[in-house]
């Protein structure tokens, strides 16, 4: 888990969004690229202005997978009480940790903003990792995920996304790098303290343009040996995804491939 210290305006359209970009455009392995207009990332959406949403929407986006947990929804919203978006979007709160569990504290912890702590994740909560899945493959057309700085927890959903979808694990790193250096957000954050029994800010750490070189490098090199290790479809399998969403998922970034969520789909028996 991780909490923005400073956040910088993604590349995209969507007035306000912050570290948003689309995942059109990637090579895939077998030729071609991933379809735009159909998954977004960005970090926490609190900042997207009215007139954002009107751009979101015009985009066609249908459905929010917000990926944090709920103590730090309460906290966005108490930080920004006036951020309201429009009542016609679905919005699926779907964490990937359970923050209050002692073996994620000490397993994770260490890690929260690494790719190292993705393995480890993934295996100690396929409920909930399923559950984000499921509701990616369920969402009626464009969807955006995010958490809250854009960065880890996104970054962990949309390479196993990518990586089922056949996209090559070096853009999918590239992309990873992509949301990595768009945020100041430099080592600060979040960290269990036993005594208050509660997550706590930690003050911002301003890294040089050589540090974050090295950072950026280790974290690639780790998130692509995972990725070499990863294999999406039979995870979310396990997870509890039936074959008929795990298509769909596929599918979701294909140029060609209708957009899982237009029609009516089978197999949807979990």
């Amino acid at each position: 888990m991780s909490i923005p210290v400073n956040l910088v305006p993604g590349d995209d359209a969507w007035d306000g969004a912050v570290n948003l970009h689309d995942l059109g455009g990637l090579p895939l392995q077998d030729g071609g690229t991933t379809a735009p207009g159909r998954v977004w990332r960005s970090g926490a959406p609190e900042p997207i202005t009215p007139t954002g949403w009107a751009e979101a929407l015009e985009a066609g986006l249908t459905t929010v997978v917000d990926l944090r947990n709920p103590a730090e929804i309460k906290q966005a919203r108490k930080r920004m009480p006036d951020s309201v978006r429009p009542g016609g979007l679905v919005t699926r709160s779907t964490p990937t940790e359970d923050p209050g569990d002692p073996h994620f504290l000490e397993t994770c912890g260490p890690w929260l903003d690494h790719p190292r702590s993705y393995a480890p994740n993934i295996a100690m909560y396929p409920h909930l990792v399923g559950g984000v899945f499921r509701a990616l493959a369920d969402a009626a057309g464009p969807a955006l995920v995010h958490c809250a700085a854009g960065r880890d927890r996104t970054g962990m959903i949309t390479a196993m996304l990518l990586s089922l979808t056949g996209v090559e694990h070096e853009a999918i790193a590239d992309d990873y790098v992509r949301a990595f250096r768009g945020t100041t957000h430099r080592g600060g954050g979040v960290t269990y303290d036993e005594e208050q029994g509660a997550w706590v800010q930690q003050p911002g750490k301003t890294w040089t343009a050589q540090q974050l070189d090295v950072r950026v490098r280790e974290r690639r090199a780790a998130l692509l040996s995972w990725l070499a290790e990863l294999d999406p479809a039979a995870y979310l399998r396990y997870a509890g995804l039936d074959e008929g969403r795990i298509t769909a998922l596929r599918g979701r970034l294909r140029a060609g491939e209708p957009l899982p969520g237009s029609g009516p789909r089978a197999g949807r028996g979990s």
